[in-house]
């Protein structure tokens, strides 16, 4: 099986600084970071990598996403790491979109593309997409429209990079109020809609993360068809940091796993650390699929990647090569029980080299 990734350039955070003063620090090189500017303390850690280079010149475009819920507590955290990286790094914008237009349809990723549609690639050498402290609806679409720019304009051609601060039980501390309704990522609509084909088998790939359940419930019922069962592979992260955490998921999704008629046999593992593992494996399964339903009428793949980030860069990088729909469930808002002096370790930020130089 031919994979679009595979090999792919994959840095932990000691080889990054490697990266940024060997290959970015450059005069002739012109740079464009698009993050996230909330609550999350991880929105600082590539603002505070780049405010120490001299020579290249770097802009920036830091999301603040606006929900349904107002957030007394978690509202002055994001203002103050907004003025964090104004301080950092002087030639950055702040733009807010609404991640809703009203309390059913989420429209985070058409909001967040409309503030970039405009901007010319071809003035950048690399551009930067740090996902840490981005919500899924919103980098899943802001990075499958930079691949399709660099694919299509000929005249664009700078370096991609995806890059996440890696903190599993952080991202698990982050809990969402899910909205009540299931929705389709914006780019993520896979060839056909589900609709279109009532006949055709469904394999539902949902990762499985701690406190997710009630959103993943409301997943499987907007996917589910009358006349066609669903097959469920879920994404369980092992290896991982906590050993036991596959068996804590299977007994926290136990009364889920059983009405989706799914066991530990159906499980997908995939390293949490390592995004290419999931990609891989989500790819296989779509091969694998293809060729035995090819002659059946076909068969649709849906994918889910809630919670941890690592997993979803994954899922994300499988979305774009196999055309697959993304179903997901966006936050209204968060609990504002988020612990306010979470400790995050440079340490544990991540590059992901998706196109450019590195694959010529």
């Amino acid at each position: 099986m031919s994979l679009r990734w595979d090999p792919c350039v994959v840095q932990d955070a000691s080889e990054f600084r490697i990266f940024l003063a060997e290959h970015v620090d450059h005069s002739a090189k012109t740079c464009l970071i698009i993050g996230g500017a909330g609550f999350d303390p991880r929105a600082t850690l590539v603002a505070e990598q780049f405010s120490t280079l001299k020579k290249c010149k770097v802009d920036g475009i830091f999301f603040r996403e606006e929900r349904l819920l107002d957030q007394p507590l978690l509202r002055p955290s994001a203002d103050k790491i907004e003025a964090s990286i104004r301080g950092l790094l002087s030639s950055s914008k702040f733009p807010k979109i609404d991640i809703f237009s009203d309390a059913v349809t989420a429209v985070g990723g058409r909001r967040a593309l409309e503030v970039i549609k405009g901007i010319s690639f071809e003035s950048y050498t690399d551009v930067f997409v740090d996902i840490s402290a981005l919500s899924c609806s919103v980098f899943f679409s802001l990075v499958f429209f930079l691949v399709s720019v660099r694919e299509k304009n000929n005249h664009a051609k700078f370096n991609l990079h995806l890059l996440v601060a890696e903190q599993p039980d952080f991202d698990e501390a982050i809990r969402g109020v899910p909205a009540d309704a299931a929705s389709m990522l914006h780019g993520f609509k896979g060839p056909q809609s589900l609709d279109a084909n009532e006949n055709a088998s469904i394999l539902w790939i949902p990762t499985l993360t701690p406190g997710h359940a009630s959103s993943l419930g409301k997943i499987h019922a907007f996917i589910q068809r009358r006349e066609t069962p669903i097959d469920v592979c879920p994404i369980v992260p092992f290896p991982g940091r906590d050993p036991r955490l596959p068996d804590r998921l299977v007994d926290e999704y136990r009364e889920d796993l059983i009405r989706w008629q799914a066991d530990s046999r159906d499980f997908l593992y995939a390293a949490e650390s390592d995004p290419l593992d999931s990609y891989r494996a989500i790819s296989q399964l779509c091969s694998m699929r293809d060729t035995f339903f090819g002659a059946l009428g076909g068969s649709q793949v849906v994918l889910s990647p809630v919670g941890n980030k690592m997993l979803s860069v994954g899922a994300l990088l499988a979305a774009i090569e196999k055309n697959l729909p993304v179903v997901m469930v966006e936050s209204i808002g968060y609990d504002e029980g988020l612990p306010a002096a979470k400790q995050i370790d440079d340490r544990l930020l991540k590059h992901v080299w998706l196109y450019g130089e590195a694959y010529s």
